[in-house]
């Protein structure tokens, strides 16, 4: 018995040492620590959407000045006659928020330019020679936006001579971009047409990473990756010395047993448990006899901590195995993992971890809790199933169902970017399946039968994924409201994503079913259109309430779409919340009716063809996970 017990002791003191070993020399890696990766991330989002809101809104302001009667009139005068105009309040053009105007003409014989008016005056002049388009340019420390329009003369024999030009343009500080960047250490450069600024003092030899601007073809921020550092794998260390440390008692009691004389002696070695963090335990979050879809809260030992820096492949979480991280948002970081079962079966799915240091913010966790216990409650193909909800030691998880595919954002923009319409079929058949599973989480009801009154609050098409399937799912009810619930809005707090918010959410009021609707015709108008809608409060302050929602019909920017279409859409996203359809399933009714009457029935194959199509041009980019980053309210 001794010999064996020495047996046994030197091959768990080799193992231990191998473990240790392997512990401190573990080679240095490089790469963004998780808050750098979150301010870059949150950079990026809102240099998007700055750009984004900036361009829609000099688009819309010139587009308006370029039709009126009296600029039509003052391109065919010279520049004397239109400052006399302006001078005597005949041409109101009065500049806001740091714009730039300028009306020009380009005499078409002698092809010349003449700038005919600019305000400010001595302002600098970005009218690109009266060449119509949207231009973004990075000059100095501010990023300037412009959208060139034509102006038409008044007289048709003036229109053979003769074209007009009007820009706006307006600029956008750096500052409040590249401020979060810097506070975390990141240095690197924005790069816009060949242009760039600095971000700090990047190391002339440092290694780079792109991370592009959706808003703008080949705009990015270049961000200097961080130098390689070793990082000790802690549980790994801790699990060598203990099994180190135990393989030696082992080996002393088995000489000690060797020695002894009495052969009928019995020696008991008492081995203590093991504490190597996760990685070894694998306790499960609910118990079986859990009815699928209803999450519990589980407490498991405390001893069994998720510990972020661990969960790399192979990593457990409860009996999930770590496949590889699929992202980070402002609230969770989310990981591909499966279950293995016997007879080789295997299942995927997407695991949402909340960021330790929010489990201490009793108002985060009611966030968290509250969007499990609401998506679960929602059965239907076209929303993201909740599969279980625990708690591993002091960290919240949600386990979701995982999709293949990409969300409908990254589609939208690798579409426009290559100048790709949407097939219309494909498009309407996307937004009525967004519409059934809107439809059925405002229907979802409580064990007791009482309706939720769920309302999304968020739609917006990053949170719709579509799969290779062609399956269309609704996803990130972290912010929806709900009749009941733990966590409750403050009033006049907003939360959602402004440019895509129904008028009542976005100044805090009550909202029902009908701001959802509002959000999935914004949606449907990028869709249809391949044109973006950025309407926030600054545009509603700014343009009004009449004729709301102030953008161009989609028949005017799209040949070929059904006229009808353009009544539709808009009307779903009127101001005024009575006028818009009562609910997702009467917005749907009517978009499935031209869909028949103009022959455009598509099938989830037909959506699975597109998205392939769309993925090709994505890719290498592209990593083929589309489940949502857990963003938390306050980042959206």
């Amino acid at each position: 018995m001794g010999r064996a017990f020495a047996a046994v002791g030197a091959i768990v003191v080799l193992g231990g040492g191998a473990a240790i070993g392997y512990a401190v020399t573990r080679k240095a890696t490089g790469g963004m620590s998780a808050m750098q990766s979150s301010a870059m991330a949150g950079a990026v989002a809102q240099l998007d959407g700055d750009i984004k809101a900036a361009r829609t809104a000099v688009q819309v302001r010139a587009s308006t000045l370029s039709t009126l009667p009296q600029v039509r009139a003052a391109v065919v005068t010279d520049a004397a006659t239109v400052a006399d105009a302006v001078s005597h309040g005949e041409l109101q053009f009065t500049p806001e928020n740091g714009e730039i105007l300028e009306l020009g003409r380009i005499i078409k014989g002698a092809n010349k330019v003449e700038s005919l008016m600019l305000q400010p005056a001595g302002a600098m002049r970005k009218s690109h020679a009266g060449a119509i388009g949207s231009y973004v340019e990075l000059v100095d420390d501010q990023i300037v936006i412009t959208e060139v329009a034509k102006v038409v003369p008044t007289a048709a024999q003036d229109q053979a001579q003769l074209a007009g030009f009007l820009s706006v343009t307006r600029p956008l500080a750096l500052a409040p971009a590249i401020k979060p960047l810097i506070d975390a250490g990141i240095t690197g450069k924005i790069v816009i047409n060949g242009k760039v600024a600095a971000i700090g003092a990047m190391p002339a030899d440092a290694a780079t990473a792109d991370h592009p601007l959706s808003s703008q073809d080949g705009a990015k921020i270049v961000a200097a990756e961080p130098p390689p550092r070793a990082v000790m794998p802690l549980p790994i260390l801790v699990g060598g010395v203990g099994a180190s440390v135990i393989g030696l008692l082992l080996l002393i009691i088995g000489v000690m047993g060797r020695r002894n004389a009495d052969p009928t002696r019995a020696f008991q070695a008492v081995t203590p448990p093991l504490r190597t963090g996760l990685g070894v335990a694998q306790t499960q979050l609910s118990a079986p006899a859990v009815a699928a879809g209803t999450p519990s809260q589980v407490q498991l030992a405390s001893e069994v901590q998720v510990v972020p820096q661990n969960l790399g492949p192979g990593a457990q979480i409860g009996r999930w195995e770590v496949v590889r991280r699929l992202g980070s948002g402002g609230m969770a970081d989310v990981y591909l993992a499966q279950t293995k079962g016997e007879a080789g079966f295997e299942k995927l799915v997407a695991i949402k971890v909340m960021h330790g240091h929010l489990a201490r913010n009793q108002r985060a966790v009611d966030h968290f809790l509250d969007e499990a216990r609401l998506a679960a409650r929602i059965h239907h193909p076209n929303v993201v199933a909740i599969q279980d909800l625990g708690k591993i030691g002091n960290d919240y998880v949600i386990v979701m169902e995982y999709v293949d595919g990409v969300d409908l954002e990254r589609l939208l923009t690798s579409a426009r970017q290559g100048q790709r319409p949407i097939p219309l079929a494909v498009g309407l058949g996307v937004l009525c399946r967004i519409c059934d599973g809107l439809e059925a989480a405002h229907r979802a009801t409580s064990p007791d039968g009482t309706p939720l009154g769920i309302v999304h609050r968020d739609v917006k098409s990053a949170n719709v994924l579509v799969s290779r399937q062609g399956i269309v799912k609704v996803v990130d009810f972290g912010i929806a409201k709900a009749a009941k619930q733990v966590h409750y809005t403050i009033a006049g707090e907003t939360k959602g994503t402004p440019s895509m918010m129904a008028p009542e959410q976005r100044v805090g009021e009550q909202v029902d079913v009908r701001a959802d609707v509002y959000s999935v015709a914004a949606v449907g108008y990028e869709i249809v259109t391949g044109h973006g809608v950025n309407l926030d409060l600054a545009a509603l302050a700014h343009l009004g309430v009449e004729n709301w929602p102030h953008l161009p019909a989609p028949s005017s920017l799209r040949a070929g779409l059904p006229g009808e279409l353009d009544s539709i859409l808009l009307r779903a996203m009127s101001f005024e919340r009575d006028r818009r359809p009562a609910d997702c399933a009467a917005f749907a009714l009517v978009l499935e009716a031209v869909m028949s009457s103009h022959s455009l029935a598509t099938s989830d194959k037909d959506i699975a063809r597109w998205v392939e199509a769309e993925l090709r041009f994505i890719a290498p980019s592209y990593d083929g996970v589309a489940n949502d980053l857990g963003k938390s309210p306050a980042a959206t």
